[in-house]
């Protein structure tokens, strides 16, 4: 999001922008994010509600709803919204007897396939009791517009706590944020000043770059073209999609998804990456290639290489928007081997894709590459989007306990809509352990719980025999 002065909110930017926009027009490329917290009992509502009012003061973009400008060709505003009530955004409701796990899935699948009012705040929560041993979930669904992974998971820190205990000595929030209502007029006027102000701007480096490069020309002909090719031949990388083949097994897209998750120690996915010296995510990568292996084996295929997304966070680096609740990543998208590989070559086949992604000059051009997007037609985009297999992503989670409103966190699953892939595996990490959220694409997975399996298995062959159970929920002790 970039801040501005006109008074009319912020306007969504870059991959914020290009989010909300193939995710409104488009429902295959539906772009929700689940947050699944299981709770060793009900936490106190009161209390509960109070925290996620606190929340929203924290973090004003849950406050905040789209306005949209009389031209439909530019992105939504985010402004306070004037009618914002809490109660409209939160719920809570018990489980039929015995529905249990599964029951709890299917209620998360169906909260994820329901679109948003896109005329107020993007986000939604509800707390469901009912589980077996008196537990209950909570479940945090966000627009991918407004937060990725990592920004869900700084906005989880926010809401919980350290103890069961409520703390007096936490920080005040600041007071609700002003709003007023504004009109189509306002909103179409700020955001043509907006984009007036970028293409301003654009324009500005672009003289300065073509200077830069007639200097360089002069003094460095050599090293600057050298420079621009890399560039050049970076962005063509970094926007084309990969003519190899796609999955035969992970075939056909649709506009529903289905969950399942596990869990396994944390402790032995690092410590297989550490004894070859390598990376946590590069032992995720190995164990999802393992475990694809395995799948396309059942169906008498061998696949040499799958299509895959992996999004590399951007924050840290300069420019970053950590402050925020919003997306600072870019997507990696390469073939990655799967097949006549060993568990070590997996994660060094891992290791160096990544390694060479990092280092490529366009993924820092995320922002600006997407806001070009905007002179692409949506289905273009859709199609590009659905020509990958997989979508892979790793994020860290609290090494430590929490609570919510008296209750303890057993468990946090990450749950994320398949934004065109076939399959989505995501991983977060929360007090020791590493758990696994799946969504598949009904179409091109009919199986299920034969993928699960897989991709189990795909993980016992890198940390060993210590991979919950399949679909079912298994807590460390309360």
């Amino acid at each position: 999001m970039a801040d501005d002065k006109s008074g009319v909110g912020t306007q969504l930017r870059g991959w914020d922008a290009a989010t909300f926009r193939t995710a409104s027009a488009n429902p295959n490329l539906r772009s929700t994010v689940i947050a699944l917290a299981v709770l060793d009992r009900a936490p106190d509502w009161e209390r509960l509600h109070a925290r996620l009012n606190r929340l929203t003061l924290f973090v004003p973009v849950l406050r905040k709803r789209p306005l949209y400008g009389a031209t439909g060709f530019s992105a939504p505003r985010l402004a306070v919204d004037p009618d914002f009530d809490l109660d409209v955004h939160v719920r809570r409701y018990r489980l039929p007897v015995d529905a249990g796990w599964e029951g709890l899935l299917a209620d998360a699948r169906r909260m994820s396939l329901t679109d948003f009012d896109h005329n107020r705040p993007l986000w939604e929560a509800v707390l469901i009791e009912g589980l077996p041993g008196d537990q209950s979930a909570f479940l945090l669904k966000l627009h991918h517009s407004i937060a990725d992974g990592a920004a869900t998971v700084q906005i989880a820190m926010s809401l919980f706590e350290f103890s069961g205990q409520a703390n007096p000595a936490e920080p005040v929030p600041p007071p609700a944020p002003e709003s007023e209502d504004v009109s189509v007029t306002d909103v179409t006027i700020a955001n043509l000043t907006d984009n007036l102000k970028w293409g301003t701007e654009q324009a500005v480096n672009s003289i300065r770059g073509a200077l830069g490069l007639v200097r360089g020309t002069m003094t460095e002909p050599t090293q600057t073209w050298s420079r621009v090719w890399n560039t050049v031949s970076s962005i063509g990388r970094f926007t084309s999609v990969s003519d190899g083949p796609m999955s035969p097994v992970l075939a056909g897209r649709g506009t529903t998804y289905r969950f399942a998750a596990f869990n396994l120690p944390f402790a032995a996915l690092r410590g297989a990456a550490k004894s070859r010296e390598l990376s946590v995510n590069d032992a995720f990568l190995a164990a999802l290639a393992g475990g694809f292996d395995i799948y396309h084996r059942r169906h008498g295929v061998v696949v040499d290489e799958l299509r895959i997304n992996v999004p590399i966070s951007l924050r840290g680096d300069p420019g970053d928007r950590t402050g925020q609740a919003s997306n600072a990543v870019s997507i990696a998208r390469f073939p990655f081997p799967i097949a006549g590989l060993s568990v070590g070559e997996r994660m060094t086949a891992a290791h160096d894709l990544i390694s060479n992604w990092r280092a490529e000059p366009a993924l820092r051009l995320a922002d600006p590459l997407a806001e070009v997007s905007w002179l692409v037609p949506v289905p273009m985009l859709a199609q590009a989007a659905q020509s990958s297999d997989v979508t892979a992503s790793n994020v860290p989670g609290p090494p430590i306990p929490l609570y919510l409103a008296g209750a303890k966190m057993l468990a946090a699953y990450p749950l994320v809509a398949t934004i065109g892939a076939a399959v989505n595996v995501t991983l977060v990490t929360y007090d020791g352990t590493a758990y696994v959220g799946i969504s598949a694409d009904d179409r091109a997975v009919k199986d299920l719980s034969d993928l699960v399996e897989d991709l189990r298995a795909g993980f016992a062959e890198v940390v060993g025999d210590q991979v919950g159970p399949r679909d079912q929920y298994a807590a460390p002790s309360a």
